[in-house]
């Protein structure tokens, strides 16, 4: 598998000369299978649908698009990017969208809402593209041919899902937006045992979590933390704040390297980043009846 990270800003989206090493776009990541076309393995997995997710539209432009999508929660920084999704306005694109429900709301009903006069011009109802939407449970495995997604859900306001995709070896692992020390249970941990690659949120400088506690997101020492504990061959830092300009994000991946000692790769995501996804490591073991 092969992953590309259009949007890794948390929040809000942001621009300008001290922004352009790590780029300003929020939550968007695009997994490719390698699946070939026509198989029940999807070739396309999305992970939310931030501002990022139009930069990934146009890089389908005129090419029928085929994609699973997966959605943590329904912040603003993680959904604004779907109406500005241009294979939705084709009709030869086909979508599955996955989500839970939040606050009594689908995530049908969250676009459908924001897609709407006065705020939008095109309501979801006239978009050619055929989607589906599929409700999650708070956790659980779902197979497509030979992908398997695993879930569960991660504090943070309002709630939040993390996932973890597999297929043909290769498992990466996005917390979503979460706290990781209001973690009280061990479901996590147990997803992302043995990742190959760890997408985690990582806002914070822990000085500045202090201050933030409670606000739903995770600092340096935090998401290294659970690097270690979970065995990961590759652990990446992004839903980076958006006063964290390059200079600052260059500081927070030297900080988690030296408290990483070397046991494990670490990486800032920035816009535009393209990693293959590792093989899972021997010490993953998922336990299926605690998602059950």
């Amino acid at each position: 598998m092969q992953v590309t990270f259009y949007g890794t800003r948390g929040s809000v989206p942001v621009s300008g000369p001290s922004y352009a090493r790590y780029g300003g776009a929020t939550t968007c990541l695009c997994i490719e299978t390698g699946a070939a076309a026509g198989t029940p393995t999807p070739s396309r997995v999305i992970i939310d649908c931030g501002t990022g997710l139009s930069a990934l539209g146009r890089t389908l432009a005129g090419s029928p698009t085929s994609a699973v999508v997966l959605q943590s929660h329904f912040h603003w920084d993680h959904v604004h990017g779907f109406p500005f999704f241009s294979p939705i306005y084709r009709p030869d694109t086909t979508l599955t969208l996955l989500a839970a429900n939040r606050g009594g709301k689908s995530f049908h009903t969250i676009l459908r809402e924001q897609m709407c006069a006065p705020q939008f011009p095109v309501s979801l109802e006239r978009l050619p593209a055929a989607i589906t939407f599929r409700e999650l449970p708070p956790c659980g495995t779902a197979s497509f041919g030979g992908l398997v997604i695993r879930w569960v859900e991660v504090p943070h306001p309002s709630g939040c899902t993390a996932f973890r995709v597999e297929h043909a070896g290769s498992a990466l692992v996005f917390t979503g937006d979460v706290e990781l020390p209001l973690v009280v249970d061990g479901r996590l941990a147990e997803l992302a045992q043995g990742a190959g690659l760890l997408v985690a949120d990582c806002q914070y400088f822990g000085s500045e979590y202090e201050l933030r506690r409670g606000w739903g997101h995770s600092a340096i020492e935090h998401a290294v933390e659970l690097g270690a504990g979970c065995a990961a061959r590759h652990l990446v830092l992004t839903h980076h704040d958006p006063l964290h300009e390059d200079l600052a994000l260059d500081r927070k991946l030297q900080a988690a390297r030296s408290v990483a000692r070397s046991r494990f790769l670490v990486d800032n995501a920035y816009d535009g980043l393209v990693l293959t996804v590792p093989a899972a490591s021997t010490a993953a073991a998922w336990d299926h009846a605690s998602a059950a």
